[in-house]
């Protein structure tokens, strides 16, 4: 069965959001680095750490995207829903405080939350919902 128009768009979203936040990552990583060296152990050991974590965060999106828009798994779609809908909370709790990032970086981020939660929204539309329950729609046509 061919992907619905619905899991298209959720990929654009999806892909479009991790681009944008590589780029406010990028725009933060000054205040980044500077956090690193005043509190790690070792500098060093604070970007080992940092590309550690960034590989995972790398891996376990690509994996929600393959089982997702590939695979058709419900259960990547509600594990990803709850996971991105916590991070896109996150996101907006970080607005307040005194030492989040500010200017492009914000800007970004906050740009790749949106698409993130356009992406969540494509997966909760009827023929996104169908297909990844394994209940594809029934085309009218087909008794003529």
């Amino acid at each position: 069965m061919h992907r619905p128009p619905s899991i298209i768009w959720f990929e654009r979203f999806f892909w479009g959001s991790i681009l944008i936040g590589f780029l406010s990552a990028g725009f933060a990583w000054n205040d980044i680095a500077r956090e690193i060296e005043s509190d790690a152990v070792s500098s060093t050991t604070g970007i080992v750490f940092l590309a550690f974590i960034f590989a995972i965060t790398i891996g376990i999106s690509i994996a929600f995207w393959y089982f997702i828009a590939r695979r058709g798994s419900n259960i990547a779609k509600w594990i990803y829903t709850v996971w991105m809908g916590l991070g896109s909370l996150w996101t907006l709790v970080t607005l307040f405080e005194p030492t989040a990032v500010r200017g492009a970086a914000l800007a970004a981020s906050l740009i790749s939350t949106l698409l993130t939660l356009a992406s969540i929204a494509c997966l909760f539309r009827a023929d996104a919902v169908a297909w990844l329950t394994g209940k594809a729609p029934v085309d009218p046509g087909i008794f003529e």
